[in-house]
């Protein structure tokens, strides 16, 4: 990160977990790092005390607030996202993200990497994926939101002559992360541990330290620019090896198949009808067909473009998670 030396780089949606962890990065490597989040109080206090880290408080949908954090920059790594209900994805994921590119185009920021996800690809894909194939998302909020804001920074980037990349990563794990380490352990330690099916699908991990250096990556490699590159283990594990290495930790290796016909002909079903009630339609049996499928996200992209895959397996990304847990309270 020489190029960085002596400059300013934003972080949005540094509070959470791959923002946090990205800001500790650059800041560890002497860079002078805005870490902008919305609550730095009770999510952002990992962050404090850090000589290189400026914590400002801040939104993405507030564009005038953008134009002053992205003053002065010269990358800004998009991270912030949100999770909720379709409107506010869609002010944030889709409205907030054009805020990002367009003050960064306003201001002369050098480059924009912006964090997308393997959702923007839907979840009726089977077999081997590549970032030349189409963002066909169904009605899902999160798959849909993220799709359109890739178009966002591709239009606004592209009609102004802004650098940007996209990266996108699939279920991001380790220390801090509470989707797919703090969740999953929870779901790991039962004994037996129940799943829809022998669990032969395939799963998508990759640590926060694999997602944090492709994103240095591409915020400094000249080859990036303009690209979107995947960022999952290719090929990929099955949710059998990922949840059993968990349930390793937790002294056991019982695993309780349920039929799949439970998870697609009845408790999907019924749970996307809630959702639907709720304006939020999560396309719930599909899903639950979709991780009994072998899909592999291939790297082949930043192999050969950036001379960039993965490097920490599975077993050794896991074992990270240990200390974390235990002071959790969830291990031993």
């Amino acid at each position: 990160m020489g190029e960085f030396a002596g400059k300013t780089v934003l972080v949005t949606g540094a509070t959470g977990f791959l923002g946090g962890a990205l800001a500790l990065r650059l800041a560890s490597e002497g860079i002078h790092v805005r870490a902008l989040g919305r609550n730095h109080d009770r999510k952002g206090a990992h962050l404090r005390n850090n000589a290189n880290i400026e914590a400002l408080t801040g939104d993405i949908t507030d564009i005038d607030r953008m134009r002053d954090v992205t003053s002065d920059c010269d990358c800004v790594i998009h991270a912030a996202v949100n999770y909720g209900k379709r409107t506010s994805q869609q002010r944030v994921n889709i409205d907030g993200t054009r805020h990002v590119v367009q003050t960064a185009t306003e201001n002369n920021v050098r480059r924009v990497v912006h964090i997308s996800s393997i959702a923007v690809y839907g979840y009726h894909v089977v077999g081997d994926i590549n970032e030349d194939d189409p963002l066909t998302t169904g009605p899902e909020a999160y798959s849909m939101t993220k799709a359109e804001a890739e178009r966002v920074v591709r239009s606004v980037g592209d009609e102004n002559g802004l650098e940007y990349s996209i990266v996108r990563p699939g279920m991001i794990y380790g220390p801090r992360s509470k989707t797919w380490t703090r969740n999953l352990f929870k779901l790991a330690r039962r004994k037996p541990m129940p799943f829809l099916g022998d669990g032969s699908g395939s799963v998508h991990p990759i640590h926060v330290d694999d997602v944090v250096d492709l994103c240095l990556t591409c915020a400094t490699h000249p080859a990036a620019v303009g690209e979107a590159f995947n960022c999952t283990p290719d090929p990929s594990p099955t949710w059998r090896e990922f949840l059993g290495l968990y349930a390793q930790l937790a002294g056991h290796n019982r695993w309780l198949p349920l039929p799949p016909v439970l998870g697609t002909h009845i408790i999907a079903p019924i749970g996307e009808v809630v959702a639907r009630l709720r304006g939020e339609p999560q396309e719930l049996p599909t899903l639950a067909r979709y991780i009994q499928r072998r899909v592999t996200y291939k790297m082949d992209k930043a192999r050969n473009l950036l001379n960039w895959q993965p490097q920490i397996d599975l077993q050794s990304g896991v074992a990270s998670c240990v200390s974390w847990l235990r002071e959790q309270g969830l291990l031993q």
